[in-house]
């Protein structure tokens, strides 16, 4: 579980046991005879009834179920796809909550009112919000202005203390660069451009279903010739009235996702010396061949570290974050669960 929600333990420190119901003396008096005789519409008093119990410990310091109904309450208020859903898991983020906020105390770490303010500001900023709509956004989750206000300072103050125990300590170094690069280079090809020449037989203004047809036919026709081994740049000459015709049909070098698509996906399926389908589109029919691919490879490791190292630095840190919230800091504190 990742633990990136802002909230601090928000819940009332209540006291432990409250129960309701009939005094101990009174629990403890010795029954006398005539109890015998209440009548059967004298109701006996009920059993007391706990409201509130410790669900946990953090080093001795309690840790109530109504801190947990409220901090559970606040959660899905906020919602998020790693919201707990169980309470044993809302359990462990509150106390891994109320742990940040002791090492937080511990090291000293303090958001100023100015660095809160700036926070603010920037949220507003990107969102387009002004304080009026930011309130009411915060209304919508449960949240008071103070509320908010005091999570953003264990926000900021959260990624101090992240930048101290553990930013400063990943690194990704060049070795591990080249290694990814070289076990996924598959995930770093450079496409090539594609050498074609074309045949485009266009629909004449207003053309009938019949001409279509017609020219649809001659199109198959022309197709069948170039696909049985005739000079495709000779047809091109003699039919042809698309973009270098003269030149027998010689269109240069493509690359994906410069044609439409139709083309695009026809080019790029052949293979070198193969000739298309008849591609209808609006304008009329077409006939691509593939002279050659030019110019596959792969991006080169220079072009392409910057993304890796970010990647390889990110995943690192997650993974360093979460050893570092599970185990390293959780066993700087003894924690019992009664849950």
């Amino acid at each position: 579980m990742r633990h990136r929600r802002g909230i601090g333990a928000l819940g009332l420190v209540l006291g432990v046991l409250l129960l309701v119901g009939g005094s101990a003396a009174e629990a403890r008096a010795t029954p006398r005879p005539r109890a015998a005789a209440l009548k059967a519409s004298e109701e006996v008093p009920a059993a007391p009834e706990v409201v509130d119990r410790i669900v946990a410990t953090i080093d001795g310091e309690p840790v109530t179920l109504v801190e947990l109904r409220t901090f559970s309450e606040q959660m899905h208020k906020r919602g998020g796809p790693d919201t707990p859903t169980t309470d044993r898991a809302m359990l462990d983020e509150l106390v891994l909550e109320k742990i940040l906020h002791k090492q937080i105390e511990a090291q000293g770490v303090a958001a100023s009112d100015q660095q809160v303010d700036a926070y603010i500001a920037s949220i507003k900023e990107r969102n387009k919000l002004d304080d009026a709509a930011l309130k009411q956004a915060l209304a919508a989750q449960g949240l008071t202005w103070e509320q908010y206000r005091a999570q953003v300072k264990t926000d900021i103050e959260r990624a101090a203390l992240i930048n101290k125990e553990i930013r400063n300590k990943v690194n990704v170094s060049p070795e591990e660069i080249e290694r990814y690069y070289k076990e996924h280079i598959a995930d770093y090809g450079a496409p090539g451009k594609a050498k074609v020449r074309l045949i485009s037989l266009l629909f004449p203004p207003d053309a009938s279903d019949e001409q279509k047809a017609t020219l649809r036919s001659e199109a198959e026709k022309i197709r069948k010739d170039a696909a049985s081994g005739k000079d495709f740049a000779a047809l091109a000459k003699e039919h042809s009235q698309g973009p270098g015709a003269a030149d027998g049909g010689d269109i240069g070098e493509v690359t994906s996702g410069t044609m439409q698509p139709e083309f695009d996906k026809a080019v790029f399926a052949l293979k070198a010396g193969e000739v298309s389908e008849v591609i209808a589109t609006d304008t009329g029919f077409h006939i691509f061949k593939l002279e050659k691919m030019v110019g596959e490879g792969h991006q080169s490791l220079a072009d392409v570290s910057d993304d890796i190292k970010e990647k390889l630095y990110r995943e690192s840190m997650e993974s360093r974050y979460d050893r570092w919230l599970k185990e390293d800091l959780r066993s700087k504190y003894n924690v019992e669960i009664f849950l």
